[in-house]
This record gives structure tokens, C-alpha cells and sequence, in this order.
């Protein structure tokens, strides 16, 4: 899963985020079983969503101080992964058997990918080049500790989601203490 975090720099610990991502989305392309497949969108769901909090928490406020046009950059990377999430709730209110379930698995992997595509083409290059080492390290560390302290926390509440909660948002309210 994620790197750990005295081991690496932020661009290493998020980079392994996207490879795990990478590896659900090829799993669930080489099943079609409606539960395997369900149960890989629930990985997904957690991955992504902790992904999101950890970036939008510590990685974006960074970006936008660090790099040119880091207020763009960090709206348009945080607009991608908000997409993704509302992907995700409406795939967790559909059938993995329904129709409509695997395009939007579809549109869900071309959000994530052209999230991690942009980040790994354009912000991480320019975060190794504008941050130090330290800096870079920093980050990663508190980037992973938040990883760390997400594997632990159980994504669904004994007492269910409650009217109109998703995973996602049951996730993101774990992460945060806050919904969107």
C-alpha cells in the first residue's frame, strides 16, 4: 500500500497510492464476478477517498505556495478528485449486475487516470525541483502517518450509512470528521 513514510519523500508515498489504485482498477478489469467487482470498487472507494483527504490536507496547500500557478493547478487536481468521489457515490447506490455499472467504473478509472497522469507529468516533477529533499521528506512523512492512521479506521459505522450517506462519505466523514 503506501510507502513508508521515514523511507520516502511525498512524491514517492503518493506515487505508491497510485500505483494500488492502478492495481484495483486491473483487477477489476480481469474479473466479472458482480461481487468481486463490488468488493474492488469498495477498495477503491476507501483508496481514493483517503487519497483526497491526505492531498487536499497537506499536498495542495503546498502546491499552491511552491509552484507557478499552484492555486490552478491545485483547484484543477482537487476538481478531478472531487469528480471521482461523486463517481463513486453513484456507484455505490447501483448494482455491480445493472447496466450502468461498469461505464461508470469506466468513468471513474479516465478521472483517476487523468488525475494521476497530471501529477505525476506535471506536479511532482516541479515539487522534486522546488522543494528540498527535507522538504519533500516533511511532507511525506505527515502524508503517510495520515495514511497509516486511515488503514485503521473502519469505513462503515455499526449503525450503517444513514440516510443518503455513500461509503464515500462515510469514508471522508472517518477521515476528516466532516463531510463534504
Amino acid at each position: 500500500m503506501t510507502a513508508m513514510p521515514e523511507e520516502h519523500d511525498v512524491v514517492d508515498v503518493l506515487t505508491a497510492d497510485h500505483h494500488t489504485v492502478r492495481t484495483l482498477f486491473e483487477g477489476y478489469r480481469a474479473t466479472t464476478d458482480p461481487e468481486r467487482r463490488r468488493q474492488l470498487v469498495h477498495r477503491m472507494t476507501v483508496e481514493v477517498v483517503r487519497h483526497s483527504v491526505t492531498e487536499e490536507t497537506y499536498l495542495y496547500p503546498t502546491v499552491r505556495k511552491a509552484l507557478p500557478n499552484g492555486d490552478r493547478i491545485a483547484d484543477e487536481e482537487i476538481e478531478e478528485l472531487a469528480e471521482a468521489e461523486r463517481i463513486l457515490s453513484d456507484l455505490d447506490a447501483v448494482d455491480p449486475g445493472d447496466r450502468s455499472f461498469d461505464p461508470l467504473v469506466r468513468d471513474l478509472m479516465d478521472v483517476v487516470s487523468m488525475h494521476i497522469r497530471g501529477e505525476e507529468d506535471l506536479v511532482f516533477p516541479e515539487l522534486r525541483e522546488r522543494l528540498t529533499p527535507e522538504e519533500r521528506m516533511v511532507l511525506g512523512l505527515r502524508v503517510g502517518e495520515a495514511a497509516a492512521a486511515a488503514r485503521g479506521v473502519p469505513p462503515v459505522s455499526p449503525e450503517g450509512p444513514g440516510p443518503g450517506r455513500t461509503l464515500a462519505d462515510r469514508v471522508r466523514e472517518r477521515l476528516t470528521g466532516r463531510t463534504r
